[in-house]
Protein backbone atom coordinates (compact mmCIF):
# COMPACT_ATOMS: atom_id res chain seq x y z
CA UNK A 1 0.00 0.00 0.00
CA UNK A 2 1.44 3.42 -0.98
CA UNK A 3 1.82 6.19 1.41
CA UNK A 4 -1.16 8.20 0.41
CA UNK A 5 -3.37 4.57 0.56
CA UNK A 6 -1.98 4.30 4.02
CA UNK A 7 -3.26 7.83 5.04
CA UNK A 8 -6.57 7.16 3.72
CA UNK A 9 -6.66 3.74 5.15
CA UNK A 10 -6.28 5.63 8.80
CA UNK A 11 -8.17 8.54 8.37
CA UNK A 12 -11.05 6.25 7.91
CA UNK A 13 -9.86 3.81 10.62
CA UNK A 14 -10.42 7.26 12.66
CA UNK A 15 -13.45 7.82 11.76
CA UNK A 16 -14.80 4.35 11.93
CA UNK A 17 -13.44 4.25 15.62
CA UNK A 18 -15.32 7.45 16.58
CA UNK A 19 -18.64 6.53 14.76
CA UNK A 20 -18.61 3.09 16.86
CA UNK A 21 -17.76 4.75 20.71
CA UNK A 22 -20.55 5.86 22.68
CA UNK A 23 -19.28 9.34 23.79
CA UNK A 24 -16.70 9.91 21.10
CA UNK A 25 -12.65 9.05 21.91
CA UNK A 26 -9.44 11.09 22.58
CA UNK A 27 -6.99 11.42 21.12
CA UNK A 28 -4.82 9.57 23.18
CA UNK A 29 -7.16 6.35 23.21
CA UNK A 30 -7.02 6.48 19.68
CA UNK A 31 -3.33 6.40 19.01
CA UNK A 32 -3.32 3.61 21.60
CA UNK A 33 -6.23 1.77 19.35
CA UNK A 34 -4.92 2.00 16.46
CA UNK A 35 -1.25 2.24 17.25
CA UNK A 36 -0.83 5.15 15.04
CA UNK A 37 1.82 7.60 16.88
CA UNK A 38 0.00 10.53 18.58
CA UNK A 39 1.30 13.22 17.06
CA UNK A 40 -0.01 11.51 13.51
CA UNK A 41 -3.65 11.15 14.99
CA UNK A 42 -3.93 14.48 16.12
CA UNK A 43 -3.20 16.14 12.70
CA UNK A 44 -5.63 13.64 11.27
CA UNK A 45 -7.91 14.54 13.89
CA UNK A 46 -6.93 18.44 13.58
CA UNK A 47 -7.54 17.96 9.54
CA UNK A 48 -11.31 16.14 10.29
CA UNK A 49 -11.98 18.45 13.15
CA UNK A 50 -11.63 21.80 10.54
CA UNK A 51 -13.84 20.20 7.53
CA UNK A 52 -16.82 19.77 10.33
CA UNK A 53 -16.51 15.80 9.90
CA UNK A 54 -15.44 15.59 13.36
CA UNK A 55 -16.33 17.97 16.58
CA UNK A 56 -14.04 18.42 19.80
CA UNK A 57 -16.12 18.57 23.00
CA UNK A 58 -14.12 18.41 26.73
CA UNK A 59 -10.90 16.90 24.88
CA UNK A 60 -13.45 14.03 23.16
CA UNK A 61 -13.46 13.82 19.59
CA UNK A 62 -17.46 13.17 17.64
CA UNK A 63 -18.63 12.90 14.58
CA UNK A 64 -19.78 16.45 13.04
CA UNK A 65 -22.46 17.92 11.11
CA UNK A 66 -20.59 16.99 7.25
CA UNK A 67 -20.94 13.24 8.63
CA UNK A 68 -24.85 14.04 9.34
CA UNK A 69 -25.27 15.63 6.16
CA UNK A 70 -23.33 13.12 4.13
CA UNK A 71 -25.43 10.07 5.65
CA UNK A 72 -28.99 12.20 4.71
CA UNK A 73 -27.28 12.29 0.96
CA UNK A 74 -26.26 8.60 1.16
CA UNK A 75 -30.09 7.93 2.19
CA UNK A 76 -31.32 10.04 -0.61
CA UNK A 77 -29.51 7.91 -2.86
CA UNK A 78 -30.78 4.91 -1.89
CA UNK A 79 -34.33 3.75 -2.73
CA UNK A 80 -34.67 1.26 -0.54
CA UNK A 81 -34.31 4.06 2.80
CA UNK A 82 -36.75 6.06 0.52
CA UNK A 83 -38.98 3.30 0.40
CA UNK A 84 -38.68 1.77 3.77
CA UNK A 85 -38.25 5.18 5.46
CA UNK A 86 -41.96 5.84 6.17
CA UNK A 87 -42.84 2.46 7.08
CA UNK A 88 -40.16 2.69 9.65
CA UNK A 89 -41.90 6.04 10.94
CA UNK A 90 -44.75 4.83 11.64
CA UNK A 91 -43.83 1.30 12.98
CA UNK A 92 -41.87 3.67 15.83
CA UNK A 93 -44.71 6.04 16.35
CA UNK A 94 -47.05 2.77 16.96
CA UNK A 95 -44.97 1.04 19.21
CA UNK A 96 -43.08 3.77 21.04
CA UNK A 97 -39.66 2.10 20.58
CA UNK A 98 -36.60 2.30 17.75
CA UNK A 99 -36.81 0.89 14.90
CA UNK A 100 -33.88 -0.49 12.71
CA UNK A 101 -33.50 -1.09 9.09
CA UNK A 102 -30.70 -3.44 8.11
CA UNK A 103 -28.84 -5.32 5.12
CA UNK A 104 -26.25 -8.05 5.26
CA UNK A 105 -22.54 -7.02 3.87
CA UNK A 106 -19.50 -9.03 4.10
CA UNK A 107 -21.27 -11.26 6.77
CA UNK A 108 -22.21 -8.80 8.86
CA UNK A 109 -24.84 -6.45 9.96
CA UNK A 110 -24.80 -2.87 8.50
CA UNK A 111 -27.64 -0.50 9.99
CA UNK A 112 -28.92 1.88 6.97
CA UNK A 113 -31.75 3.18 8.77
CA UNK A 114 -33.03 3.95 12.42
CA UNK A 115 -36.13 5.87 13.48
CA UNK A 116 -35.78 6.71 17.72
CA UNK A 117 -38.69 5.71 19.86
CA UNK A 118 -39.49 7.91 22.45
CA UNK A 119 -39.44 4.80 24.70
CA UNK A 120 -35.57 3.85 23.58
CA UNK A 121 -32.93 2.92 25.21
CA UNK A 122 -29.40 3.63 25.33
CA UNK A 123 -28.23 1.08 22.71
CA UNK A 124 -25.11 1.28 20.26
CA UNK A 125 -26.78 0.99 17.13
CA UNK A 126 -25.98 3.83 14.69
CA UNK A 127 -26.30 3.94 11.17
CA UNK A 128 -23.77 2.94 9.06
CA UNK A 129 -22.23 0.84 12.15
CA UNK A 130 -21.87 -3.09 11.70
CA UNK A 131 -22.70 -5.61 13.88
CA UNK A 132 -22.49 -9.52 14.35
CA UNK A 133 -25.30 -11.82 12.30
CA UNK A 134 -25.45 -14.45 14.92
CA UNK A 135 -26.35 -12.08 18.02
CA UNK A 136 -28.51 -9.84 16.61
CA UNK A 137 -32.12 -10.05 15.90
CA UNK A 138 -31.81 -8.27 12.15
CA UNK A 139 -28.82 -10.80 11.67
CA UNK A 140 -30.58 -13.83 12.53
CA UNK A 141 -33.25 -12.58 10.33
CA UNK A 142 -31.53 -12.46 7.06
CA UNK A 143 -29.08 -15.31 8.12
CA UNK A 144 -31.80 -17.68 8.23
CA UNK A 145 -33.39 -17.12 5.08
CA UNK A 146 -30.18 -17.26 2.96
CA UNK A 147 -30.02 -20.32 0.57
CA UNK A 148 -28.57 -23.46 2.50
CA UNK A 149 -25.27 -23.18 0.57
CA UNK A 150 -24.55 -19.85 1.61
CA UNK A 151 -26.14 -19.88 4.55
CA UNK A 152 -23.57 -23.21 5.55
CA UNK A 153 -20.53 -21.17 4.24
CA UNK A 154 -21.54 -17.89 6.13
CA UNK A 155 -21.96 -19.76 9.63
CA UNK A 156 -18.67 -21.74 9.36
CA UNK A 157 -16.97 -18.43 8.59
CA UNK A 158 -18.11 -16.90 12.26
CA UNK A 159 -15.84 -16.79 14.75
CA UNK A 160 -18.47 -16.90 17.97
CA UNK A 161 -17.89 -14.16 21.06
CA UNK A 162 -19.97 -13.83 24.08
CA UNK A 163 -20.94 -10.67 24.26
CA UNK A 164 -23.71 -11.60 27.03
CA UNK A 165 -24.59 -15.23 28.81
CA UNK A 166 -27.36 -15.35 26.18
CA UNK A 167 -25.27 -15.05 23.40
CA UNK A 168 -24.87 -17.85 20.76
CA UNK A 169 -21.34 -19.34 20.95
CA UNK A 170 -22.26 -22.82 18.87
CA UNK A 171 -22.87 -23.17 15.17
CA UNK A 172 -25.26 -26.57 15.78
CA UNK A 173 -27.47 -24.51 18.39
CA UNK A 174 -27.48 -21.08 15.41
CA UNK A 175 -28.82 -24.11 12.74
CA UNK A 176 -31.55 -25.20 15.51
CA UNK A 177 -32.23 -21.27 15.49
CA UNK A 178 -32.45 -20.02 12.49
CA UNK A 179 -34.66 -23.11 11.26
CA UNK A 180 -37.11 -21.87 14.06
CA UNK A 181 -36.96 -18.51 12.56
CA UNK A 182 -37.71 -19.67 8.76
CA UNK A 183 -40.72 -21.69 10.22
CA UNK A 184 -41.79 -18.49 12.15
CA UNK A 185 -41.11 -16.09 9.87
CA UNK A 186 -39.39 -13.43 12.61
CA UNK A 187 -36.29 -13.49 14.77
CA UNK A 188 -35.23 -12.42 18.43
CA UNK A 189 -32.67 -10.77 20.10
CA UNK A 190 -32.91 -11.60 23.45
CA UNK A 191 -29.57 -9.80 25.04
CA UNK A 192 -27.54 -11.40 23.08
CA UNK A 193 -25.55 -8.76 21.68
CA UNK A 194 -26.14 -5.83 24.49
CA UNK A 195 -27.28 -6.70 27.90
CA UNK A 196 -30.96 -5.65 28.94
CA UNK A 197 -31.90 -4.86 24.56
CA UNK A 198 -34.59 -7.03 23.62
CA UNK A 199 -35.23 -6.68 19.76
CA UNK A 200 -37.79 -8.31 17.72
CA UNK A 201 -36.93 -8.33 13.58
CA UNK A 202 -38.37 -9.89 10.23
CA UNK A 203 -36.70 -10.17 6.95
CA UNK A 204 -37.68 -8.08 3.81
CA UNK A 205 -37.98 -11.31 1.45
CA UNK A 206 -37.71 -11.37 -2.23
CA UNK A 207 -39.80 -13.65 -4.66
CA UNK A 208 -37.05 -16.44 -4.27
CA UNK A 209 -37.65 -16.03 -0.83
CA UNK A 210 -34.11 -14.90 0.42
CA UNK A 211 -34.20 -11.70 2.35
CA UNK A 212 -32.99 -8.62 0.79
CA UNK A 213 -32.97 -6.92 4.17
CA UNK A 214 -34.58 -7.24 7.51
CA UNK A 215 -36.60 -4.51 9.77
CA UNK A 216 -36.72 -4.84 13.61
CA UNK A 217 -37.77 -3.09 17.22
CA UNK A 218 -35.37 -2.73 19.66
CA UNK A 219 -35.68 -1.97 23.57
CA UNK A 220 -35.70 -2.91 27.12
CA UNK A 221 -36.25 -6.60 27.85
CA UNK A 222 -38.53 -5.08 30.83
CA UNK A 223 -41.27 -4.54 28.16
CA UNK A 224 -40.55 -5.85 24.59
CA UNK A 225 -40.32 -9.51 26.03
CA UNK A 226 -43.81 -9.59 27.03
CA UNK A 227 -44.84 -7.74 23.62
CA UNK A 228 -42.76 -10.60 21.57
CA UNK A 229 -45.77 -11.91 19.71
CA UNK A 230 -47.32 -8.56 18.48
CA UNK A 231 -44.83 -7.20 17.18
CA UNK A 232 -43.94 -9.94 15.28
CA UNK A 233 -46.88 -9.57 13.39
CA UNK A 234 -46.70 -5.63 13.17
CA UNK A 235 -42.53 -6.74 11.63
CA UNK A 236 -43.94 -8.85 9.13
CA UNK A 237 -47.17 -7.10 7.93
CA UNK A 238 -44.09 -3.91 7.58
CA UNK A 239 -41.85 -6.27 5.77
CA UNK A 240 -44.64 -7.12 3.37
CA UNK A 241 -45.37 -3.63 2.90
CA UNK A 242 -41.59 -3.25 1.66
CA UNK A 243 -41.42 -5.74 -0.15
CA UNK A 244 -44.51 -4.57 -1.99
CA UNK A 245 -43.54 -1.25 -2.98
CA UNK A 246 -39.70 -2.50 -4.07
Amino acid sequence: MKDGEKSFAKIFEILELIASSRDGLKGREISGMTRIPLSTVFRMLKFLTERGYLVKQEQRYCLGAAISRLGSLAANQNPLIRIAHPVLAALAERTHETVHLARMENARVVYIDKVEGVRSVRMGSMIGKSSPLYCTGVGKAMLAFLPERERGAVIRSIEFTAFTENTITDADALEKELAGIRRQGYAVDDCEHERGVYCVAAPVTLPDASALCALSVSGSELYLREQTLSYASLLRDAAREIAAML
